[in-house]
């Protein structure tokens, strides 16, 4: 069995949901919404927000049934040893390509606005080392840093807000352009932004309160998270028109390339570190939930050991595309993992769980 650790803050709950939600997608959602809901870009993203409590009251539910587990042992006990590993490893591979699909996306990010002649490789490098110092550590030391990284999202939305200065408000007009069914598709794409909440199946047990209190803190995690997301997709709106959205896929960025604060000339250069300590969380809890997985199937103490198995497989996998079509499959594959370990499969463990009137404590047959 896994080794306890020491127990975190409601408030460090609430942290480590936000730095495990926002990532890669902050950057690019404006141009992606731009295609679908035009104007009503920002509502998607609201619909989004709502669609993503929905799912994370889903996930309480399965875990409110299972007081005291993570999702790792809930399949153990649910599933019997056999099946409850397969769907073990499942879980760990899903882990594993979201936080590959993450890295690569940071890197070609990176390659694009300020590393042009640096080689993939040794920037996979830099992030997958920086991600196991983290990784590696116990809960509550993750969990520390994540508070102290939480502090640079006030620089990131002051350097954001700056843009406001050259905002129009008639770019966002007229909001229902695109109707109903295209806010509804930029919607899809803003949910999958989102995705980093599901971290809660592992850490739920290692948070002090209680259950009601846990699900409040990551609910308003999420709040903040959508209306981060809101703001940064409206800025962008009232910035560029909807012509420059369709050639910039990453409409922030450039915004912080074209503002002059007088004492620093690009401050895009300054953003993009920032935003990549963010990712480098991101990352880190992905292969933290991983690592444990791992634990827990093969009956360790410790998760420290796994940490660089699976750092490797993260930089092994993401290292493999190097075509613009490999790169889109990654993040394809990505994508339908997420509709299946986010939704289908924890929605069908729930229904099973109801029919079957299976709880903790009781044993499959």
């Amino acid at each position: 069995m896994t080794q306890i650790p020491k127990k975190i803050s409601l408030r460090q709950l609430f942290l480590f949901i936000i730095q495990a939600q926002i990532g890669v997608g902050v950057l690019s959602i404006p141009f992606k919404l731009s295609e679908d809901a035009k104007g009503g870009s920002g509502l998607s993203v609201i619909v989004a927000g709502i669609i993503t409590q929905i799912l994370i009251l889903m996930l309480w539910g399965l875990m409110n049934r299972y007081p005291g587990q993570n999702l790792y042992r809930i399949f153990i006990q649910f599933a019997g040893p056999f099946l409850g590993r397969l769907l073990i490893a499942l879980y760990i591979g899903y882990f594993i390509v979201l936080g590959a699909n993450i890295m690569l996306s940071a890197v070609e990010v990176l390659q694009r606005w300020m590393l042009q002649s640096t080689p993939k490789w040794i920037l996979l490098g830099l992030f997958s080392i920086m991600t196991l110092n983290l990784a590696r550590e116990k809960f509550n030391v993750l969990a520390r840093f994540y508070t102290l990284a939480s502090f640079l999202f006030v620089p990131l939305i002051l350097l954001i807000s700056y843009g406001l200065t050259q905002a129009r408000l008639e770019y966002t007009l007229p909001i229902f352009e695109a109707g109903f069914p295209g806010i509804l598709k930029g919607a899809k794409d803003s949910t999958i932004s989102m995705y980093g909440f599901e971290i809660m199946l592992i850490i739920l047990p290692l948070v002090e309160g209680t259950s009601k209190q846990k699900v409040f803190r990551i609910c308003m995690a999420n709040v903040f998270v959508t209306l981060f997301y809101f703001f940064v997709v409206t800025t962008c709106l009232m910035v560029f028109n909807s012509e420059q959205l369709r050639i910039i896929p990453e409409p922030v960025i450039y915004l912080m390339k074209t503002l002059n604060f007088y004492i620093f000339d690009r401050a895009d250069v300054l953003f993009l570190p920032i935003w990549s300590i963010t990712l480098v969380c991101s990352i880190a809890s992905y292969c933290y939930a991983a690592s444990v997985g791992l634990t827990e199937m093969f009956n360790q103490k410790n998760h420290r050991n796994f940490a660089p198995y699976v750092i490797l497989l993260i930089y092994g996998i993401a290292l493999v595309p190097v075509t613009p079509t490999s790169i889109r499959m990654l993040d394809q594959i990505a994508e339908y993992l997420a509709y299946s370990f986010i939704g289908i499969l924890p929605a069908g463990m729930m229904l099973l769980s109801f029919l079957t009137k299976r709880k903790a404590g009781e044993i499959p047959s």
